[in-house]
């Protein structure tokens, strides 16, 4: 652009020098949040699922962890000291072998049973518990991830805008300022072409 045209469009415009660096704002964006938002949609990917497979099937779901169960050790070694406290109560009162002794035995190991179980589905449930509550935690870090990139680059759009304006603005103003210069030089050029004495006032010379 000749220094000519460049004049009568008002000059540079300053939006285009503000460009380049605001055209960085959404690479510095994706870069520092994406990362965040990706593993809030893994975590609410897999939330998603866990969450359907409880609601369609409860029973299910039970099952399949409880299906992992195995007797702890604990429970082997209360199990064994019950058998022989009560197999020297049982012999001690001649009961040893009877019916009533099985059923007494059946009934507390049953008992010992249910409660190692029961601890076992425990420790799972919140093992569970606390792997959902992390990837809960990644699903809102990456929502708040999303959210904070959105309002950048909104602001970003914003701020080009405002620039664009600005210095649109601008060049219109240098627009019109040159224009009455110029006018005003034209008319003054224009008074001393057709009258050449007014250059000197009105002195006569002689």
């Amino acid at each position: 652009m000749s220094w000519l045209s460049e004049l009568f469009h008002g000059g540079k415009n300053p939006a285009n020098a503000a460009k380049p660096y605001l055209d960085q704002i959404p690479g510095v964006g994706h870069g520092a949040y994406d990362p965040y938002i990706q593993q809030g949609k893994d975590a609410t990917g897999m939330l998603s699922e866990q969450f359907k497979r409880m609601m369609s099937d409860p029973q299910g779901f039970l099952a399949e962890i409880q299906s992992g169960y195995k007797p702890s050790d604990a429970y082997k070694f209360k199990s064994g000291e019950l058998q022989k406290g009560m197999g020297a109560a049982a012999a001690a009162g001649g009961l040893a072998g009877t019916g009533y002794h099985q059923q007494q035995y059946g009934e507390q190991a049953d008992q010992l049973l249910s409660g190692d179980m029961q601890q076992y589905l425990n420790n799972v449930l919140g093992i569970n518990k606390s792997g959902t509550e992390g990837e809960q935690g990644f699903a809102n870090k990456g929502f708040e991830a999303s959210g904070s990139l959105a309002d950048m680059l909104t602001g970003a759009l914003n701020q080009q805008a405002g620039s664009a304006f600005q210095g649109q603005n601008q060049q219109n103003s240098n627009k019109q300022a040159l224009f009455q210069q110029l006018a005003q030089l034209l008319g003054g050029a224009s008074g001393v072409a057709s009258n050449p004495l007014s250059l000197f006032g009105n002195k006569i010379w002689g």
